[in-house]
């Protein structure tokens, strides 16, 4: 073989250890970039047959990315039940100061106040203060339960809006995928650089966070985006924004032509925001007013049975509108103390009605429990539901770094890894480097004998 052949070929080596070295320098200087994924250059063997002219040497064989897809969609699962759990843990932490169970305060204190002041009037019927506070204590129950129907009503609109903003930011997301995937087709050579691969990646992760999806990898090298794994929120370098429509019964989510898409929505914080505004929120709405109307219904037909201090009928102590929600009306009467009836029709200026009224305290009016049972069944329901989400938020957050931690060991840059490596390529140089001093060396010693 000859001489200059050596020559070109350790030339050959210098170049590709330089480009290692270049290689290895970026992954160091990208350590701290969010997702990105470390780089290998590839070094391909050349074939060395001196009989035939092949100096052997190595060859560039391009860049191999780290990037590994399991262990990022891993991630991405994992970003999805976290968002869920911590929304779901949020909504429900604002809403959990309207279920008081020490039954000190809020309706628990409300309707022990009531049946107190019917406990009292009951030792004195006919006593004008024993009836004006059963009609005060009527009033402020009524208007603890409208407290409490509005403040989750609050929450209601509060979700919405939340709702049209998380929108707002999945939309947003898939506007610069869009973009990444319009570059990527003007440049294709973009595909293979570390930067671009890192800023999808992390716009990926992002949207992971607000909304449950799929991606799938174009020959093109674009990526196309799929909410819940069927509708298109990315295609090339199209976007098809989604909409959320929150004006009628249930807030849902609409694809471009306005079909509903809300059923896709199962995870990320858009999945929780939805379930708590249109199954958790409306359901203890729907648990308040009943408990509203029966204790109203209740009440007015124990005192209807009754007369009053004018041997009258006894009037209604409750009114509320149905239609609209029996706790956000529930209101007392105009009702004045001489028109509450303490007796029974038979026995005139007795207190048999109001030991009738005092009995709906412990008698089981709706659903087999007391009105303090339901309600407290109510409010457990909600704290239970508080405490499962918080849990699954701490679950989900150490199953999420558990996830990253897999992920970084596949594709992340190790400081350790990459100084090893820049030794050895480093060496290698340097040896090449000595190899064609050499050669140049002897090259010039031939040259000289040849004059």
């Amino acid at each position: 073989m000859s001489l200059f052949g050596t020559l070109v070929s350790s030339a050959g080596s210098l170049r590709v250890f330089e480009k290692a070295l270049e290689t290895t320098q970026n992954n160091v200087s990208n350590a701290s970039t969010p997702n990105f994924a470390k780089q290998r250059l590839l070094v391909d063997s050349l074939a060395f047959e001196p009989d035939l002219g092949l100096p052997g040497g190595i060859l560039s064989g391009g860049l191999d990315s780290y990037r590994d897809r399991y262990s990022e969609q891993a991630v991405w699962r994992r970003q999805e039940e976290y968002g869920l759990s911590r929304q779901l843990a949020s909504e429900l932490g604002r809403i959990e100061a309207y279920f008081d169970v020490t039954g000190g305060a809020g309706i628990p204190g409300a309707l022990n106040h009531f049946f107190q002041s019917v406990s009292s009037w009951s030792v004195v019927p006919n006593d004008a203060a024993a009836r004006a506070a059963v009609i005060e204590q009527a009033g402020y129950l009524a208007a603890r339960v409208r407290d409490t129907a509005q403040g989750l009503a609050g929450a209601r609109t509060a979700a919405e809006q939340q709702i049209h903003n998380t929108v707002d930011s999945i939309n947003h997301l898939a506007g610069i995928v869009r973009d990444l995937n319009a570059s990527l087709r003007q440049d294709y050579r973009m595909a293979g650089d570390p930067g671009f691969d890192a800023r999808l990646h992390t716009v990926l992760e992002q949207l992971a966070e607000l909304v449950n999806f799929t991606t799938l990898r174009q020959p093109d090298g674009t990526v196309t985006i799929l909410l819940g794994g069927q509708t298109p929120l990315v295609v090339g370098d199209r976007q098809y924004k989604i909409a959320a429509q929150t004006g009628g019964g249930a807030a849902v989510i609409v694809d471009p032509q306005g079909v509903d898409v809300t059923a896709q929505v199962v995870r990320g914080r858009l999945g929780g925001l939805l379930q708590h505004r249109n199954t958790t929120l409306p359901s203890y709405l729907n648990d308040l007013n009943r408990l509203a109307e029966t204790l109203a219904d209740r009440v007015n037909a124990v005192l209807a049975s009754g007369v009053d201090l004018n041997s009258q009928p006894g009037a209604a102590l409750f009114s509320y509108d149905g239609a609209a929600g029996a706790a956000f009306g529930l209101r007392v009467t105009s009702i004045t103390p001489d028109q509450l009836a303490a007796a029974l029709p038979g026995a005139p200026g007795g207190n048999a009605n109001v030991l009738n009224l005092m009995e709906l305290a412990n008698s089981a009016e709706i659903d087999g429990a007391t009105f303090m049972q339901f309600y407290g069944a109510l409010a457990r329901n909600m704290g239970r539901a508080l405490e499962t989400a918080r849990e699954d938020t701490r679950t989900n957050e150490l199953l999420l770094l558990q996830a990253r931690a897999l992920r970084d060991e596949i594709s992340g840059v190790s400081l350790d890894e990459e100084a090893i490596h820049l030794i050895q390529f480093q060496r290698a140089y340097q040896a090449s480097a000595r190899l064609v001093t050499v050669l140049d060396e002897l090259t010039e010693i031939a040259i000289n004998l040849i004059r």
